[in-house]
This record gives structure tokens, sequence and C-alpha cells, in this order.
């Protein structure tokens, strides 16, 4: 029995390994170099524990991003540690979580190769996974008290967010908002802000 758990033990700290590695390769050569053998290098593993472990390349990048390691909102810690949230304390939760989403993306450009590798190779899976994640974080906080549909406000602000983020890669403004300083970023946040607090409907 002892030894099961010991096994047991060392898959799982071998899986996190890998799927760390995934972030590492992704964060220093982009996505278009995410494969079984440098991830395997990366990780110091044999990449048949890749095969063995995730099946395929797919299917680590599914579990990557099930993972929220390229995230924190999307962690299950992040999930775990939400309270119980009065109605009017939903706006603010929500705010929060749109400025950490934001945050994160803006830091991570390993993140940002993510969904741009997900948008360019069509593989629903990550949206998917991730969809189920949001999904539970909204169930969560809980529907905003003076809205009747607060999952679509929060994926039209998620996408502005997100192609805001990945437009900063390339470009300096959006209009005359910065993308490439905290003070652009700002003026985003603030807007985010007024319409959580805002909205009705």
């Amino acid at each position: 029995m002892k030894v099961d758990k010991v096994k047991k033990r060392d898959r799982e700290r071998t899986k996190s390994k890998i799927l760390k590695a995934v972030g590492e390769v992704i964060e220093q050569h982009g996505t278009e170099k995410v494969g079984v053998n440098l991830i395997a290098r990366t990780a110091g593993v044999n990449k048949v524990l890749i095969y063995r472990y995730f099946e395929s390349v797919d299917g680590l990048m599914e579990q990557y991003v099930r993972s929220g390691e390229y995230t924190s909102t999307l962690s299950t810690d992040y999930i775990d540690n939400i309270p119980e949230l009065t109605p009017e304390e939903r706006n603010k939760a929500l705010t929060s979580l749109m400025h950490t989403f934001t945050n994160d993306l803006r830091q991570r450009k390993a993140t940002r190769d993510l969904l741009r590798w997900e948008i360019g190779t069509g593989k629903s899976m990550l949206s998917d996974a991730r969809n189920q994640i949001a999904t539970r974080i909204l169930s969560k906080i809980g529907d905003l008290p003076y809205y009747n549909d607060t999952s679509a406000l929060i994926a039209f602000i998620s996408a502005g967010i997100y192609f805001l983020t990945i437009s900063s890669d390339y470009r300096e403004k959006m209009l005359d908002v910065d993308l490439q300083t905290d003070e652009g970023w700002k003026r985003i946040e603030r807007v985010v802000d007024s319409i959580i607090s805002d909205v009705r409907g």
C-alpha cells in the first residue's frame, strides 16, 4: 500500500515538472517550439513519460491549460479561496478578477503566446477547458445584483482584455491609449471598473 502511495506521489511530481516545463518552453521559445523532445529535455524526464501521462502534445497542452499554470485566476487555489459573497460584494470581486486577469496577461508572455497559438490552430479543447474553469469562478462569485447576464458581460470584457494585451506585443497604442505604460492600462482598468459598477439591465 505504501509503495503505491510513493509511486503516485512520484507520478504527480513528474507530471508537475512536465507541466512547468511547458510554460518554460513557451516563455523562452514560443508555442511553435512546443514539442515532446524539448519539453522532456527541459523537464529532465524521458519523453516516454509525456506519452504515458498525457498521450500526446495536444493532451499535454490541454492539461497545461486545465492546471491553471499559465494564469493565477484560473488556478484551483484561486477558485477555492473565493469566499461566499453577498450581492453587494460581487461587483468588487468581479472588478478584482478582471484586474488580476489583465495583470497576468501583461506579465506573462507565455500566456499571450498560448492564446495566439490557440487562435491560430483552432484548438477548441483549450477554450473548452478555460470556459469550464471560468464558469466555476463565476458560479462562486455569483451574478451582479442589477444585471441579468453577468457571464455575457464578463465574456465581452475578457475578449477586450485578450485583444489589447496580445496587441501590446505588436503596437504601442490603441487610439490614444498607450499599451506600453502602466498609465495606459490604468485607463483601461478604470473603464472596466465603471462598466461593472454601473451596468444595469
